[in-house]
């Protein structure tokens, strides 16, 4: 058997124990415990980790398979890496953002609502995928072939745009991103006497908003910018920063349809859009270049 199947069924163990633990154990803690669909317990970011979780599994088949390609211009091994990182961050997310929002009980006994088992266990398993398996995997081939250049004028249309989507991760969060009667809470916000706290996504937007506007920046130079590795394209890094930066205003949007008293903001609105562009806008580079990867 050799290394690629090995870390394959790798792959399938950590991504199979990452769905179970998300289904199975509660994610939150408010007196009782409440699961992964629940409003009070996963709710958005739950159902977005679901999702997340069944991808991972069915790449772990499909490298099992011997399928090297989902579709033109991204590899399985590329959507694993952008896809466990993003499901591993979903959770921080939900730990860090959502679940400080409200406080649970009375007196001396009021607080952050707790942490269920599930999450615990579906991090440590769901966090070995990007942070182990898939660079072993990605660095394991030779160099793939066929891969095309962007002309010019593709390569200075993708940065601008590029450029525009991370000024605008930047910028939303400083809008409100939740509302609860006439309370409204950026991205940025904390609690402040307030019975509402906002998410507190608003430092990793920044960080990824300034990592795409210098990635953006440094690709319109007249020699662009040099590729992360062989197998792994700044295109494949873009997407990967789009999904993760999609998962937090969807999983805000998911969260206040599921439940009374908190309205979703514009800053939540404008966030995800920004993340949809960039998501068409790499998916389309992806194509063009024929960027596989592995």
């Amino acid at each position: 058997m050799n290394h690629n199947r090995l870390l394959a069924y790798a792959h399938l163990l950590m991504a199979g124990g990452y769905l179970v633990f998300t289904l199975v154990g509660p994610w939150a803690k408010r007196g009782e415990s409440y699961g992964v669909f629940s409003s009070d317990g996963g709710t958005g970011f739950g159902i977005i980790g679901f999702i997340l979780a069944i991808i991972l599994v069915i790449m772990a088949v499909m490298r099992l398979a011997g399928r090297s390609e989902v579709v033109r211009g991204l590899g399985v091994e590329q959507l694993t890496l952008i896809v466990g990182v993003a499901a591993w961050l979903n959770l921080i997310c939900f730990i860090v953002g959502w679940l400080p929002i409200f406080e649970h009980g009375v007196g001396r006994r009021r607080g952050v609502p707790g942490t269920g088992w599930g999450v615990v266990g579906a991090y440590f398993t769901v966090s070995q995928i990007p942070l182990l398996l898939s660079p072993l995997t990605l660095g394991i081939p030779s160099p793939s072939k066929g891969i095309k250049s962007l002309s010019d004028s593709k390569r200075h249309a993708f940065s601008a745009t590029t450029i525009i989507c991370g000024v605008g991760l930047i910028a939303f969060p400083y809008l409100a991103w939740v509302t609860s009667g006439s309370i409204e809470l950026s991205a940025f916000d904390g609690r402040n006497g307030n019975p509402t706290s906002g998410p507190r996504f608003g430092y990793l937007l920044f960080a990824i908003g300034v990592t795409l506007v210098i990635s953006g920046l440094m690709r319109l130079r007249p020699k662009g910018l040099a590729e992360p590795g062989p197998n792994l394209l700044l295109s494949h890094c873009l997407l990967g920063a789009a999904v993760v930066a999609l998962t937090m205003p969807l999983g805000i949007i998911i969260s206040c349809l599921q439940r009374s008293g908190l309205d979703i903001g514009v800053g939540t609105w404008l966030t995800l859009a920004s993340c949809l562009v960039l998501v068409g806008l790499v998916i389309s580079e992806n194509r063009t270049r024929n960027a596989v990867g592995v």
